[in-house]
């Protein structure tokens, strides 16, 4: 927003604005001398919303920088135009808001929730004293340069020609979103949803992908030079009206030099002489779907940045391996031994870890030196981890979003910052489990 313009806007302070809240509360509770929030055109920047309910408000063309708005309800709210640079959103509720032309420049959505939210294109022409009429903004372009919507919920929403270079889009669901010529260049969104989503004339250039869905994307003419989609879950077909000129992809499996058959037994030998001879498993950056595995030895196995999605590890040994940044969406990891395994970044959305040991690995040849199981910002929505043994691990920033936890080992756990919404904790061992700053934590 001009300067010149901000300069014109009326100001209000911080007690105008709680009374003002207080009194849209009540117009939202259908309570006697109730009034709807009217902010529209007026400079409230570095005001305080936090923790209030906003829903229906009106903002439009409002000058909200650096404003906080951290676990605040703004569904419905009109933000036409506003200005939200640097604004604090953490948690924040934008349902179905409309935030048209709105300027989000450095502001932090971590966790926010913009399900069939309005962001496309929109520009608030002000009206001179000559009858004229001047943009109050350079560009008509909603601006997301420099955001932070790391788990944010993007669902159905609208954003079209969005601009939001270097971007942090990590674990953003954009399910069904459209997207249409939006320009996210040199962003970070590794882990999100794109199944579903129109990516029509995107520029998606130097984006990483690691362990991203883009299954079902419409990525007609989609700009993805020099991006990486090394453990990007997608299909070839999907790629074929796409730029992808640099672009780093998955290897084959048929171009491995060897068998995975004669891979495997180089690696049982690798592991039975202790490293004299054999050769230990690198199976890192390779496209390995559907692959059958059930049972077989990889441990202290190289699976990092690989797409093991939909494979079977029942009763695999994976104890000491490196799957940091693995990819395996459905999997089946069912009575596996994954004790001491590296898991840092994963997306196992779906997977079954039923009886699976991701408990300590005791070192051979030291004096009771354990190596515990890391599983930090790993991605395990709607995973079925019952009677899994997960006690002592790592799992600071990850996510069980709808997991099946039952009878869970979770005790001595590290839990900093877990989102446990909607995951089945009945009958969860979590004594002695660090729980701070959980989210959706529900016990018995």
């Amino acid at each position: 927003m001009k300067a010149e313009h901000t300069e014109s806007l009326e100001r209000v302070n911080q007690i105008w604005v709680d009374e003002g809240v207080t009194l849209h509360r009540n117009y939202l509770d259908g309570r006697t001398g109730g009034i709807r929030l009217f902010l529209s055109f007026k400079n409230a920047r570095k005001l305080n919303f936090t923790d209030k309910i906003l829903d229906t408000a009106e903002m439009v063309g409002s000058e909200l920088a650096d404003a906080n708005f951290n676990n605040t309800s703004l569904a419905r709210a009109n933000l036409f135009g506003a200005n939200l640079s640097g604004a604090e959103m953490r948690q924040c509720t934008l349902d179905k808001s409309d935030l048209r032309g709105v300027c989000l420049e450095n502001a932090d959505l971590e966790g926010a929730s913009l399900t069939s939210a309005d962001i496309r294109n929109g520009f608030i022409l002000v009206r001179q004293p000559d009858g004229t009429y001047v943009p109050v903004k350079n560009d008509e372009a909603s601006n997301f340069d420099g955001i932070n919507l790391k788990g944010a919920d993007l669902s159905d929403a609208k954003l079209g020609r969005v601009i939001g270079r270097r971007t942090n889009l990590t674990n953003v669901n954009f399910k069904n979103a459209d997207l249409t010529g939006a320009v996210m260049a040199d962003s970070n969104v590794s882990g999100s949803i794109f199944t579903g989503a129109d990516l029509t004339n995107a520029d998606l250039s130097g984006c990483i992908f690691h362990g991203a869905n883009l299954s079902g994307a419409l990525l007609n003419n989609t700009n993805l030079e020099g991006a990486d989609l090394t453990a990007a879950h997608f299909n070839n077909n999907d790629l074929v009206y796409a730029n992808t000129v640099e672009t780093s992809l998955p290897k084959s499996i048929e171009a491995l030099d060897k068998t995975l058959r004669d891979i495997l037994e180089e690696h049982m030998l690798w592991i039975n002489s202790l490293g004299r001879s054999g050769t230990q498993a690198d199976l890192s950056k390779y496209d390995l779907q559907a692959t059958d595995l059930a049972g077989i030895n990889l441990q202290a196995a190289e699976l990092s940045f690989s797409n093991i999605s939909n494979c079977t590890f029942l009763a695999s040994r994976l104890n000491m391996a490196n799957m940091k940044n693995v990819i395996a969406l459905n999997s089946d990891f069912s009575d596996a031994d994954m004790r001491g395994v590296k898991l840092e970044n994963a997306n196992l959305t779906g997977a079954s870890l039923r009886h699976c040991r991701l408990s300590p690995m005791n070192i051979l040849g030291t004096q009771g030196n354990k190596v515990n199981a890391n599983l930090r910002s790993c991605c395990l929505d709607q995973t079925d981890m019952e009677n899994a043994d997960l006690s002592h691990a790592d799992l600071s920033g990850s996510r069980f979003r709808l997991a099946n936890l039952a009878n869970t080992n979770l005790s001595n756990a590290i839990c900093v910052d877990v989102d446990f919404t909607g995951a089945d904790l009945r009958t969860a061992n979590l004594e002695g489990a660090d729980l701070r700053g959980c989210k959706g934590l529900v016990l018995p």
